[in-house]
């Protein structure tokens, strides 16, 4: 059996982020999802990879993500080894050392590029001590020791195959993104979240032309570079990059709104006016906005837009459940479903071979 062009395209490439890739290339991993997307649904075979090995360190657990991606390599003819920090000596970075209970990066990345085929890693909040940046940081780190690939399954700042699913779900509704108005909002919630699903969201929307808007209050703000690079996305591809302080006016006219927590900068390290971990007064500070959640009013009023959230959503905080349950343009579980298919493409793109 023939392999499909994308397999083994990206033969050896980590995938960290899709901010360095093309508006191109992200058109090819959507084509790549389709179509194994409809070999998925139609029961044929795709054993692209097949006798590899994911590894798979999950700092963060996960519904998603993890069976996602397990299923996926699986479905490629390959195995997933699950991993927890728990059952193996922390993988660590120097300065966070502890003998008998953490191992460095450097050696960890070495010996299991010797057992298998790529490394796949999530680490963000307590597991990245809520230092912003650090668990991008030791992502990082694998990459640059591991002679396999190594992909990105959520960090403190990035969330690239939320995003491809994202983007993917959009697509397949309305084809050209281009011209059409896409809200990234906040939406409370009484727990604490990173900041790489509205990051990693605004700046694909950006990559596909849309008129994207960053909605949330004051104190909420994504990163100064993430937004100078929305910009030039929307410079680059035709679109536009705004912010705006107010949800209802955001949502206005809009095509797709995608209103979802995350935590305020301003109360964590580098961002924090001490350097120290403000978790209790984030809180506090967030439950100020309990006003910024998705009801079926807020979407009628706005002429219907498509709904999204990258799950899971916090009911009756982030979203009504009548919003989940009945409104007839959410694309809430067609994200989830998505995960499935754009991993397994980018997993056939980096982990396959041209030439086997």
């Amino acid at each position: 059996m023939g392999k499909p062009w994308y397999v083994g395209i990206w033969e050896g490439q980590d995938y960290l982020t899709n901010i360095n890739r093309t508006q191109e290339e992200i058109k090819m991993i959507i084509e790549a999802a389709r179509d194994l997307e409809r070999k998925f649904k139609s029961k044929i075979p795709t054993p692209y990879l097949a006798g590899q090995t994911l590894f798979m360190l999950f700092y963060n657990r996960s519904l998603r993500t993890r069976n996602s991606f397990e299923a996926g390599i699986f479905q490629l003819g390959g195995h997933g080894n699950f991993l927890s920090p728990n059952d193996v000596y922390t993988p660590t970075l120097p300065e966070d050392m502890v003998a008998y209970k953490t191992e460095a990066i450097s050696d960890v990345a070495r010996v299991l590029s010797r057992y298998g085929n790529a490394i796949a890693i999530r680490i963000y909040a307590d597991a990245a001590k809520w230092i912003i940046g650090r668990g991008h940081r030791i992502i990082e780190e694998f990459a640059k020791w591991a002679s396999i690939p190594v992909l990105n399954m959520e960090d403190d700042i990035f969330h690239p195959f939320q995003a491809l699913a994202d983007i993917k779900a959009a697509l397949d509704v309305m084809p050209n993104l281009r011209g059409k108005k896409f809200v990234v909002s906040y939406a409370y919630s009484g727990g604490l979240k990173p900041l790489a699903v509205p990051q990693s969201v605004a700046l694909i929307a950006a990559m596909m032309g849309a008129e994207v808007v960053v909605a949330h209050p004051p104190g909420f703000e994504l990163q100064d570079e993430i937004i100078q690079k929305g910009k030039e996305f929307a410079d680059q591809y035709g679109g536009s990059f705004e912010v705006t302080y107010n949800m209802k006016e955001a949502f206005e006219g809009a095509a797709f709104v995608y209103p979802k927590a995350w935590s305020p900068k301003g109360f964590f390290p580098p961002y924090s006016a001490d350097g120290k971990v403000h978790k209790e007064e984030a809180k506090e500070y967030q439950a100020k906005f309990k006003d910024w959640i998705v009801t079926m009013d807020l979407l009628e009023e706005a002429g219907k837009p498509y709904y999204m959230h990258c799950g899971p959503a916090d009911r009756g905080m982030e979203v009504t459940d009548e919003v989940l349950d009945t409104y007839e343009k959410s694309l809430y579980f067609e994200e989830a479903e998505n995960r499935l298919h754009v991993q397994k493409a980018v997993m056939a793109m980096v982990m396959g071979s041209r030439y086997d």
